[in-house]
């Protein structure tokens, strides 16, 4: 909906256009709707122009506000602008057509996703080796470059890059929803000579991080953001890194993407979240990534293999601005 002549018109059916077809629904279609009068804006709840609803419900509604002709503003990472951000209106298109059917059974394979991971690691303990990823001795280099001191680690399981951070001279807080793998982490740690140097915290991923806001220099993450969450989940997370990290801090993670062989294999479960042999992978599209640098500086994405199928990854480092 929007009021005649407005300048974000054009605009904001071609944003809404490529929305919808970024998510796969290229086929559908929709109207732009001129609201002309006061009584008509109260009557529709119409709060400024451009609104996009879905079903009569407005996608960025806004409690409280009064109806009228007016121009509508949004907030994005990069500011308050006269449209939504791009990736802003992909989650919500999604949420709108997913729905809380949807929303359950996302919450069921987390479930499972847990219990799996958790199993693994009592079976399988130290599953990755001692040896540190090349993402973390890239990370690294960048981090010392930043001058960081301290780092946290998402998903750290038993801690092969958490312990080489430490080995490095970092402070390292490293998260994981397995208590399992933290234990055998701090174990490591001790055995490293480094125990002082690390701190674990059992966390998941989907809720906010225990810490204070602009609290650390970086944060790494490898391969957690491309476990079993939704696209809506992995955005929260992200705002949840930036809220953490102090002006100049650097966030390197790295993601399995949609070249990877075993993007569309085994159990689909929507939102290109894929599971095979028990692991469930949410394979990223380009535009992801760019939707996640929103408000930062993205410093850099690399692609490279890990593994024997292999896995095809990317490695992304992005700064947040002073």
């Amino acid at each position: 909906m929007v009021v005649a002549d407005c300048p974000n018109e054009e605009p904001a059916a071609d944003l809404l256009r490529q929305a919808l077809d970024d998510i796969g629904q290229r086929e559908m279609s929709f109207t732009t709707r001129v609201i002309s009068e006061q009584a008509e804006a109260e009557r529709t709840g119409f709060i400024g122009s451009p609104t996009v609803l879905v079903d009569g419900r407005d996608l960025f509604a806004e409690p409280g506000r009064q109806p009228g002709l007016t121009c509508r503003i949004y907030r994005t990472e990069g500011g308050l602008a006269g449209l939504p951000a791009l990736g802003r209106l992909r989650q919500a298109l999604k949420s709108a057509a997913g729905g809380s059917a949807d929303d359950g059974r996302q919450e069921e394979l987390a479930e499972a996703q847990r219990a799996h991971w958790q199993q693994t690691y009592s079976t399988h303990s130290g599953l990755y080796g001692q040896t540190p990823s090349a993402p973390a001795r890239h990370a690294a280099t960048v981090f010392r470059a930043a001058d960081a001191k301290d780092v946290l680690e998402l998903g750290a399981g038993h801690g092969r890059d958490a312990l080489y951070f430490a080995r490095e001279g970092f402070t390292v807080l490293a998260t994981d929803f397995s208590a399992t793998g933290l234990d055998q982490l701090r174990t490591a740690a001790h055995e490293h000579g480094v125990a002082e140097r690390v701190t674990t915290t059992v966390h998941d991923v989907c809720d906010p991080l225990p810490l204070a806001d602009a609290s650390v220099d970086a944060v790494f993450a490898h391969m957690l953001l491309c476990m079993a969450l939704s696209t809506k989940e992995i955005h929260a997370a992200v705002g949840e890194v930036r809220r953490v990290l102090r002006p100049g801090g650097v966030f390197v993670y790295t993601v399995r993407h949609t070249g990877d062989a075993h993007y569309g294999a085994g159990t689909a479960h929507g939102d290109d979240i894929f599971e095979h042999g028990g692991f469930a992978v949410h394979f990223f599209p380009r535009h992801l990534v760019d939707d996640l640098a929103d408000g930062w500086t993205l410093d850099e994405v690399h692609a490279f293999e890990e593994g024997d199928l292999p896995r095809r990854l990317w490695r992304i480092t992005q700064t947040l601005p002073r």
